[in-house]
């Protein structure tokens, strides 16, 4: 077994949680532009619809992201060979970081 594929199989049991942790810190760098938007677009309607369209927002709308992407990514990430696995699972993380650095210091 090499070392590559030694590693991975340390990392693959936690496969779940690294799609997780993408799913939900993605949801957390876009979520201020989709409720900045969605602001936008019930603006016009009154007090009450704006706080019901924001409790679904929140609750239903990003729960069901994160209920409906996880398993996908989780998927997927398990069909990847070890040494694709590492790096995608590596590269998406170094992504996330440099994404969330770059997007908030605007």
């Amino acid at each position: 077994m090499t070392l590559i594929q030694s590693l991975a199989s340390h990392v693959r049991p936690h496969t779940d949680d690294i799609a997780l942790a993408l799913v939900a810190t993605l949801l957390v760098i876009f979520g201020d532009t989709i409720n900045d938007l969605v602001r936008k677009i019930v603006r016009p309607q009154p007090m009450w619809i704006r706080v019901g369209v924001f409790i679904a927002l929140c609750t239903f709308g990003y729960g069901a992201l994160s209920v409906w992407l996880t398993p996908i990514l989780d998927s997927y990430l398990r069909t990847l060979p070890s040494g694709i696995f590492l790096g995608v699972v590596t590269g998406s993380f170094v992504a996330v970081g440099v994404l969330a650095e770059r997007y908030h210091s605007r």
